[in-house]
């Protein structure tokens, strides 16, 4: 499998899921082999039980319950952004029920929102359900220069062709615009140390694996320049932690557990879990031409 990025060879890495993933010995990128078409994968895999618990997904082990949970974390991103931009126009990409527009329209931004899985958006608040759009980067047509701010949480790695939906997302955003990436991080402790059981290592959904260093030539080569790094932990239901361990994780245990604290009622309890596997990037245009290949 040739790397996405360097276009070295790149080597067998882990098998996980029925899914090969491969590692380049060059930049250290790491992907998926999906082995079948993104458009019709996106249809089938992003249904009702990725947000409900359905094993198969490795995804989220109840979105809607988890709520609280997801906007206390995302109002640490929103943080963030207000220390470059204030207000605006807000674009969130893959936001799934829609809980971060939500809280930007609370707080004073022009928010919409995108996701392909037509479930999710089903589930949006029909208050603001006018804001969001079912599809991908490849359905929308945004005006030029029109976005302020631009998000995408946890859902660099579920793209198919990074490069591509950078440039189009340059497209929709202002010249001093920002744009925010959330993902994991392959040099964090957490990876090192947990190897294939990162939870971060979920195909197929997760098609690309990035570190500091090709994250960075991935946004450089797209016109854009990171303006910061930072870590954050993230706040978590129990049984949500304990489903990302029975999946992602491959715990035994923590299927035994997560049916004992779903009986005792017990899995909203929120625990804040300091992992430092997740990492966050702001950037902007770098006005220069974008380096295609």
């Amino acid at each position: 499998m040739q790397c996405y990025l360097c276009k070295t060879p790149s080597k067998f890495f882990i098998r996980k899921n029925g899914y090969d993933l491969f590692r380049c010995p060059h930049c250290s990128l790491v992907q998926t082999n999906l082995g079948k078409p993104y458009g019709q994968f996106l249809a089938d895999f992003y249904t009702a039980g990725y947000f409900t618990g359905e094993a198969r997904a490795g995804a989220y082990e109840n979105y809607g319950r988890d709520k609280p949970y997801i906007v206390k974390n995302m109002e640490t991103f929103l943080s963030r952004i207000t220390h470059f931009k204030p207000k605006g126009m807000l674009l969130d990409i893959g936001c799934a029920y829609g809980y971060f527009v939500e809280l930007a329209l609370k707080n004073g931004f022009d928010a919409y929102g995108i996701d392909p899985s037509i479930h999710a958006v089903s589930k949006v608040d029909p208050s603001f359900k006018k804001r969001i759009c079912s599809g991908t980067l490849s359905d929308v047509s945004y005006q030029k220069n029109s976005f302020d701010v631009i998000t995408m949480f946890d859902v660099f790695e579920h793209l198919a062709d990074p490069i591509s939906d950078l440039q189009k997302v340059r497209g929709f955003l202002k010249d001093d615009g920002i744009i925010m990436i959330a993902t994991g991080d392959t040099n964090s402790l957490a990876a090192n140390i947990l190897k294939r059981r990162w939870t971060f290592y979920i195909p197929p959904q997760h098609l690309f694996f990035f570190n500091k260093k090709t994250i960075t030539e991935t946004l450089q080569r797209t016109g854009f320049a990171p303006v910061t790094f930072f870590r954050i932990g993230k706040w978590l239901s129990l049984s949500y932690i304990l489903h990302l361990a029975k999946t992602s994780g491959e715990s035994k245990v923590a299927s035994v557990l997560l049916k004992i604290v779903e009986a005792l009622r017990l899995g909203s309890i929120s625990l804040y879990l300091p992992m430092g596997d997740n990492m966050v990037i702001i950037a902007r245009k770098s006005h220069a031409e974008c380096l295609l290949w």
